[in-house]
């Protein structure tokens, strides 16, 4: 009897550790739902973000088992939303205080949590190669971490939650009016610069943007935009060439040239336009393809807005 009780033991504490070891990419329906009973009724999966995922649950009494996240977790409770009370011993209801209150758990730690009753939350889950490329520019990675909380009421990360998650509903439904990848960026990175100043070990103050990009950086830069006139020239691409974030990169080009990185472009295809129109060996739809706007009519209308009228009579003026 006594072996058999200790093999029990045994048992017991290999499953306990089988359970620690569980690592969940919570990107993946199958391994939510090895910790979830169901998957987000919204997800980014749809909008193919990256370096930021986000799911919107509504979840029923749960213990959710001991594991750890390969992203970092940011749970933002949005239980009084759907006018959760709470009964008092005399019988008074009371709305829960629980509201808007968040979670962050860095990724690999360990971690269970338990609803006593159905829950509504938005978890936003941070790759941790966007992180350590953000958090580099401006603090020493040896000397921070982030640190885990399991209950903390921070109206700006709950906003960012519903934000973020009122733009996959845009995508969704064909309505937003921007890149959604760049606005997500933005955002992501002003996300791990509130959990570095916020909820990280940073003892160090945090390091101010440098002004402007350095000056061979910026001849690369410009080089660049140059030679690819023609092309997509996506904020993403563009700063890889120094290679920066996207984010900081637009603050340090800005800094720089005292123009956004679309300003520039712009303005250097109509320069180009201008080249091209005075050599009058291309017809201007050939010119509008050269100098990366794929619509006449748009081409026209930029070309107008820079010059006061259009190539045509740009063209015939000269």
């Amino acid at each position: 009897m006594l072996a058999y009780a200790r093999m029990l033991d045994c048992c017991d504490i290999a499953i306990r550790r089988l359970q620690v070891s569980l690592e969940i990419d919570y990107t993946k329906d199958d391994h939510i739902l090895q910790v979830y009973p169901r998957l987000p009724l919204l997800s980014s999966s749809c909008a193919a973000w990256q370096g930021l995922h986000l799911g919107y649950y509504r979840q029923p009494a749960h213990e959710v088992p001991e594991h750890a996240s390969k992203q970092y977790i940011i749970g933002i409770d949005l239980g009084w939303s759907s006018g959760a009370l709470a009964r008092q011993g005399d019988g008074r209801q009371q709305e829960i205080s629980g509201y808007g209150e968040s979670c962050i758990y860095p990724a690999h730690h360990t971690f269970k949590e338990h609803w006593p009753s159905e829950t509504e939350f938005i978890a936003l889950y941070l790759e941790p190669t966007f992180l350590t490329c953000i958090a580099s520019e401006f603090v020493d990675l040896d000397c921070v971490e982030i640190v885990s909380h399991r209950k903390v009421y921070d109206p700006f990360l709950r906003q960012i939650g519903l934000l973020l998650k009122s733009e996959i509903e845009q995508d969704i439904g064909g309505t937003s009016l921007i890149n959604s990848q760049l606005y997500v960026e933005s955002m992501a990175t002003t996300l791990v610069m509130h959990l570095l100043k916020h909820y990280s070990t940073a003892k160090q103050p945090m390091q101010t943007a440098q002004e402007g990009l350095s000056p061979s950086s910026l001849r690369r830069v410009m080089a660049y935009i140059q030679e690819h006139l023609a092309e997509d020239l996506s904020l993403t691409k563009v700063a890889s060439i120094v290679p920066l974030s996207s984010h900081y990169f637009a603050t340090l080009f800005k800094q720089s040239t005292g123009e956004t990185l679309l300003q520039y472009i712009t303005r250097c295809r109509i320069e180009r336009a201008k080249a091209l129109l005075a050599q009058r060996a291309l017809a201007i739809a050939d010119i509008c393809q050269q100098v990366g706007f794929r619509d006449q009519s748009y081409f026209t209308k930029v070309f107008r807005r820079h010059s006061n009228m259009t190539p045509k009579a740009y063209r015939s003026k000269l």
